[in-house]
């Protein structure tokens, strides 16, 4: 499929789709088309696409955008993109991976992900993985984890964070740090950052 000439899908082929990964499919659409992800484009494309998922109930020749505030919350808080309302969306790595299941769903096709058109990412995730591991508070997990813990200023450096950085980017670069544990398979890195997720949601940090 190519987002370009992308029309309406029958609603049949997405009415058991998660509505988080509709949006993440058409963040992909609009930027495969060239174009910046702001707001109301991405309410534009996910009606032209999925108008029954997001139209109102009652008037469904219009968009109802409030169905899309708690899956944004949720795809922010999966780390599956980044970005908001008053800037611009975009998928990471991880949410492309949810752009090329959903495209599947919807079509049987493939789509390119990241890994596939920008292989130098791979090296960037590497080296984030060495810098959490080679860190003094992850060494420090290691030698006593039922004694642990962490303070905002050392959980905002862990995370390439000052004391300015809003919590909610500071949330969303764990996710991506645990998101990429995970897929490295390193388990004692995500016990160490599942950690420092319940001091940051517990305002102990």
């Amino acid at each position: 499929m190519n987002p370009k000439t992308a029309n309406t899908f029958p609603e049949e082929k997405y009415k058991e789709i998660p509505k988080e990964n509709l949006i993440v499919f058409s963040i992909y659409s609009v930027v495969q088309n060239g174009e910046g992800c702001s707001f109301e484009r991405l309410v534009k494309e996910c009606f032209t696409l999925f108008p029954r998922a997001f139209g109102f109930s009652r008037y469904p020749e219009w968009p109802d955008s409030l169905k899309f505030d708690r899956p944004l919350r949720t795809l922010r808080e999966r780390g599956w993109i980044i970005g908001g309302a008053k800037t611009l969306f975009s998928l990471t790595k991880f949410g492309e991976t949810v752009a090329a299941e959903t495209q599947r769903a919807l079509t049987g096709s493939e789509i390119a992900t990241r890994k596939t058109i920008q292989e130098p990412f791979r090296g960037a995730d590497t080296l984030l993985i060495r810098s959490l591991k080679e860190s003094t508070v992850f060494r420090r997990f290691l030698e006593d984890k039922q004694s642990f813990s962490i303070t905002e200023m050392e959980l905002r450096s862990l995370l390439r964070c000052t004391l300015e950085t809003p919590e909610r980017v500071v949330k969303q670069n764990l996710q991506y740090s645990k998101n990429l544990a995970r897929e490295y398979k390193e388990q004692e890195l995500s016990d160490f950052l599942e950690m420092c997720e319940q001091r940051l949601t517990k305002k102990e940090v």
